[in-house]
C-alpha cells in the first residue's frame, strides 16, 4: 500500500515515515500544499495523512478535495493540533474519514491506519484466470504467486491504480530516479514483459497516448 504524509513541519515528516518504515506501506511525505498535490497526482494512495494549516493557513479542505476528487478510495486521517469538538467535526465535514489530535501516541496512530486500511480496502480483481490483490499489491495466475522485477511490479500497480491511460513519460517519472536517461522504448519493453507474465490483454495500448488498465 502507498501512504502520502502532508505536514510543513520536516521534523515531524521524518519521525513519522522513521516510524512507521517497518510497515507494509510505502511512504512519501509532502512539507508544501502544492508538493502534495504533485504525489496525489502521481500516484494512487490508499492512505493520506494531512495536517490541517500550512504555514498558519487552514488548507485541510482543498487537500481532502483533491485527494477524493483524484481517488476516491482514498481513506484520509487528519493530523492536527487543532483538536476542539468544532475542529474535528469541520475536518469530517470537509471530507476526512478520521482525525487524531496532535500530540498523539504513535500506537493509535497505527492501529488508526490499521482500521482505515481495512475499512477501504478494495476488493480482489480477477481477469482471465488472474487474482489481483490492489491492497497488499500481490498477484496470482491460476492460483500460483507470480512473480515481477521491482519495475515491472511499480508499472503494473502504477496503471492499475491510475485506472486511466498513462503517458510513457509519466510512466517514466513514476518508475525512475533519473527519467531523462530513459527512452520510450525501455517503457514499451517493461510492458511487453508484465503482459507475458499475465495476459496480452491486460494493458491496453492507447495509440499516440499512452497505456491503460481497464478491468
Amino acid at each position: 500500500m502507498r501512504l502520502l504524509i502532508a505536514d510543513d513541519e520536516p521534523e515531524l515528516l521524518e519521525l513519522l515515515k522513521l516510524s512507521l518504515h517497518d510497515s507494509e506501506w510505502i511512504i512519501d511525505t509532502a512539507a508544501e500544499v502544492e508538493e502534495a498535490k504533485n504525489f496525489l497526482d502521481a500516484f494512487s494512495y490508499q492512505l493520506f495523512i494531512v495536517d490541517r494549516t500550512f504555514h498558519g493557513r487552514d488548507r485541510v479542505k482543498e487537500l481532502i478535495t483533491h485527494a477524493k476528487t483524484r481517488n476516491p478510495s482514498t481513506a484520509v486521517l487528519v493530523l492536527s493540533a487543532l483538536g476542539s469538538i468544532d475542529d474535528k467535526v469541520e475536518g469530517l465535514e470537509y471530507g476526512a474519514d478520521d482525525y487524531l489530535e496532535k500530540p498523539f501516541d504513535i500506537k493509535e496512530l497505527r492501529a488508526r491506519l490499521n482500521a482505515l486500511a481495512r475499512r477501504f480496502a478494495p476488493a480482489l480483481i480477477r481477469f482471465e484466470g488472474i487474482e489481483i490483490d490492489p491492497q497488499h499489491q500481490k498477484i496470482k495466475k491460476e492460483g500460483k504467486k507470480v512473480v515481477l522485477s521491482q519495475n515491472e511490479h511499480k508499472l503494473f500497480f502504477h496503471l492499475l491504480g491510475r485506472g486511466s491511460v498513462v503517458s510513457r513519460e509519466e510512466i517514466m517519472d513514476a518508475l525512475y530516479n533519473n527519467p531523462q536517461n530513459i527512452t520510450s522504448n525501455t517503457i514499451d519493453e517493461l510492458v511487453g514483459r508484465v503482459r507475458r507474465k499475465l495476459h496480452p490483454a491486460i494493458i491496453k495500448t492507447i495509440k499516440t497516448r499512452g497505456y491503460l488498465i481497464e478491468i
